[in-house]
């Protein structure tokens, strides 16, 4: 990644529920933030000014979006939890420095209620990344992934359609394994949608993908 001119960056692995959901506009009902798959504290963490958080959960602030209606509760965001994902660093990060460009990534763990198999645990490395400069597009995001997996001896990789509260459009990425002859999914990738970047202050887009470490 830093041969690619990204900076790593770092954070904690206790994070509130602002940071690990809402400011990723995932709605406070989502089956995601419940018990049976996430790690709940019983404690609770300050949050800064969510009023655009607020509009655009309920009503969708002034991106053309309806929100998720109903009414968002602070008391919710500020539920600490064992990040379920390092996407909660990626997002902070861009709230502190909402002018481009970034090229910003982390190696770091998460943690999920996760039934163990081959390609699950409850404890797991993630790599981050996001890139946000004027013009980038959706193939500027394709490329940075093959760049990345061709970096790391996989020459044949591809993208497939997939669904992310928090970006659109969005895609899993596969690449061929030959000892399996078959291809395995390593991550998933999109553009923050402008749900995810208007309350932050960011006017550009943002590309983002969630790596799983392990399977490399």
């Amino acid at each position: 990644m830093m041969e690619m001119g990204f900076a790593e960056i770092k954070g904690e692995i206790i994070q509130s529920s602002y940071w690990n959901f809402d400011a990723l506009f995932q709605p406070q009902d989502h089956p995601a933030r419940e018990m049976q798959d996430t790690f709940y504290l019983g404690t609770k963490a300050e949050v800064p000014d969510y009023s655009k958080i607020k509009e655009m959960h309920e009503h969708g602030g002034n991106v053309g979006s309806t929100g998720w209606g109903g009414i968002w509760d602070p008391e919710v965001a500020r539920k600490e939890v064992l990040r379920t994902h390092t996407t909660s660093l990626t997002i902070k990060y861009l709230a502190d420095h909402p002018k481009p460009p970034v090229k910003a990534f982390s190696i770091d763990r998460s943690y999920r209620r996760e039934a163990i198999d081959p390609t699950h645990t409850p404890e797991f490395e993630q790599l981050e990344g996001i890139v946000m400069d004027e013009g980038v597009t959706f193939r500027d995001l394709l490329g940075i992934l093959e760049e990345f997996y061709a970096k790391m001896g996989f020459e044949e990789v591809r993208f497939r359609p997939a669904y992310f509260p928090y970006t659109e459009p969005s895609v899993e990425i596969f690449v061929w394994l030959e000892k399996k002859k078959d291809w395995v999914e390593m991550g998933g990738a999109g553009m923050f949608r402008p749900e995810v970047t208007e309350p932050l202050g960011c006017k550009t887009p943002v590309l983002a993908w969630g790596l799983g470490l392990e399977r490399l």
